[in-house]
């Protein structure tokens, strides 16, 4: 077989293989307790692609996430508030 096609499914497989990674990664990276780890780690494997793609739809940002986005929102705002200083 020649041409683009091996080329091509080598790349997707790739991608499927990172999407896979770090589903798994954050997956245990957020401790959900047992049950829910072992029913997840279980849908990812047996439908590697759709399981992933579900896992991050569903997927609710930690209370670290959301106190980071706070305080680069807070950032953000504290840095456009402050004045400019005159041009030399």
């Amino acid at each position: 077989m020649s041409g683009i096609w091996p080329f091509v499914g080598g790349f997707f497989g790739f991608v499927l293989f990172v999407l896979v990674v770090f589903t798994l990664a954050d997956l245990f990276r957020r401790h959900l307790g047992a049950g829910p780890t072992i029913g997840w780690l279980v849908v990812v494997i047996v439908l590697p692609f759709v399981g992933a793609l579900i896992y991050w739809i569903v997927r609710k940002p930690s209370t670290d996430e959301v106190q980071h986005y706070v305080d680069v929102e807070r950032a953000t705002r504290h840095e456009e508030q402050r004045p400019m200083p005159p041009p030399p």
